[in-house]
């Protein structure tokens, strides 16, 4: 719990409280030290005291006692009790008559723990009343130590109180030096949280100390560094997309051509009957037009993919069941001549622009059709759509029948060019799941694959609201 409450202390906290801690525990152990020497000169002096008294005290009696005046001798003892730390005086004489006087005792301001490990004990002593070689009684006195005490304790306190106004003092100044001197601490934790967010023209002015100065300046060239390999980073990025975009452009059209000449070919041929009876003719002519579909395709989804990490239009809420509902007349030939069933649910609505948006399930739901075909040839493709709102982001899921993939396979199916080729299923250009991702991770979600219990694959995917 403790460890707990002191890792959530900010730094400043923790050298405030550690440094007080540390000079309050050396202060009190310095001023018990000192007591504790007072307490042992206090016990020294007091047994001299004691010593001198027991030396005068029966000479100054012996007269009083030698008569035999015990009135006279009971009043010299109570004026000799008024004397400072005298606590008690008693006299007893050899018959054993005994006459005492008690001082009242002092207020107890010293804790009796104090007196006791200080070694704060009264003081107490025996002398004889002998005059002419006869012995005459006994005198017993008892110096009291409370006094000493009790000026020890008040001494102690008054240090311990100037110690605790030192320390708040030290406190004070040690949070003002601290306040000032980590202030620029506070606007670079700033800085640093804005270049997380983006914000590479952020810079700091140059204050503090010389290391803290030192410090900032680094920060500020660090970040025009990272401003400047970032901006030619996105110039050499949009280089090679501007490239690959034209190039895609210009290959397009050869592309056409390929195909409209292969088919103007087969028209040719239709009207040579005996050479389109000719197997490898055939043959060649199944090949360039299979090829020439293919390369189309390749050059539409390298299109796709380019213009997947961007927005083509108004990133805004979207319904998500008129995109389908498109689809589904888009893909309705499509889903006839494989003898597919779609299936959607009442999907939530994806923030997202339209057009990736339909993109998006375009791509997955002809991953589907192409290889999510049973292994039972038998067993119609089944493909369902269902989506759901999860706090602050959509989740999506598009799930067919087929044979599902294996779990070595899930992650490498979204690099580009990536194809699983399954049995039964068809080939496609491994760009389409490439696409979906590229779209995806645009707007900062994730799309991942599992395997159904009941058999098939589900791809899965999250966008996220906001910008």
């Amino acid at each position: 719990m403790i460890a707990a409450f002191w890792s959530r202390l900010p730094l400043v906290a923790r050298l405030l409280t550690t440094a007080n801690f540390a000079l309050l525990v050396a202060g009190t152990a310095m001023l018990f030290v000192s007591a504790r020497q007072e307490a042992r000169d206090a016990r020294d002096d007091l047994k001299t005291e004691l010593a001198q008294e027991l030396e005068t005290l029966p000479a100054t009696l012996a007269e009083v006692v030698v008569i035999g005046d015990f009135a006279s001798l009971q009043q010299d003892l109570e004026r000799y009790v008024t004397r400072p730390r005298v606590a008690s005086v008693q006299f007893v004489d050899p018959t054993g008559k005994s006459l005492q006087s008690s001082d009242k005792p002092l207020v107890a301001i010293a804790p009796d723990w104090f007196s006791a490990t200080l070694g704060f004990q009264d003081a107490s002593g025996k002398a004889k009343v002998t005059v002419g070689g006869h012995d005459y009684g006994s005198i017993f006195i008892t110096l009291s130590a409370r006094g000493l005490a009790n000026r020890s304790w008040q001494r102690l306190m008054d240090l311990l109180g100037i110690l605790l106004l030192a320390l708040s003092v030290d406190f004070i100044g040690i949070w003002l030096v601290l306040r000032g001197g980590l202030a620029p601490l506070k606007r670079l934790e700033s800085g640093a949280e804005s270049i997380a967010s983006g914000n590479l023209e952020t810079r700091l002015a140059i204050e503090g100390s010389p290391e803290l100065r030192h410090l900032i300046g680094t920060f500020n060239r660090m970040t025009a560094a990272t401003q400047l390999a970032q901006e030619r980073l996105r110039l050499a990025n949009a280089d090679l997309t501007r490239f690959a975009e034209i190039s895609a452009h210009h290959l397009m059209e050869p592309t056409r051509r390929f195909t409209s000449y292969t088919q103007r070919l087969r028209a040719r041929l239709a009207v040579l009957p005996d050479r389109l009876d000719d197997e490898e003719v055939r043959t060649s002519l199944h090949y360039l037009e299979r090829d020439a579909e293919r390369l189309r395709g390749l050059v539409r989804d390298i299109q796709l993919y380019l213009a997947a990490g961007e927005a083509r239009g108004e990133v805004r809420t979207e319904d998500a069941n008129a995109v389908l509902a498109t689809l589904r007349q888009r893909l309705k030939k499509q889903l006839a001549e494989t003898g597919a069933s779609l299936e959607v649910d009442a999907l939530p609505p994806a923030v997202l622009d339209r057009p990736r948006l339909m993109d998006l399930f375009a791509v997955l739901l002809d991953n589907a059709l192409q290889h999510g075909q049973p292994a039972d040839s038998s067993v119609p493709p089944q493909i369902r759509i269902s989506g759901e709102r999860d706090g602050d982001l959509t989740r999506f899921r598009v799930s067919d029948n087929g044979p599902g993939i294996p779990a070595e396979y899930r992650e490498r199916v979204f690099e580009i060019f990536e194809r699983l080729n399954i049995a039964g299923g068809k080939s496609g250009t491994g760009i389409g799941l490439s696409i979906a991702r590229r779209i995806v991770e645009s707007r900062h979600g994730r799309i991942w694959i599992e395997n159904l219990e009941q058999g098939g694959a589900m791809v899965a995917f999250e966008l996220p609201d906001g910008e």
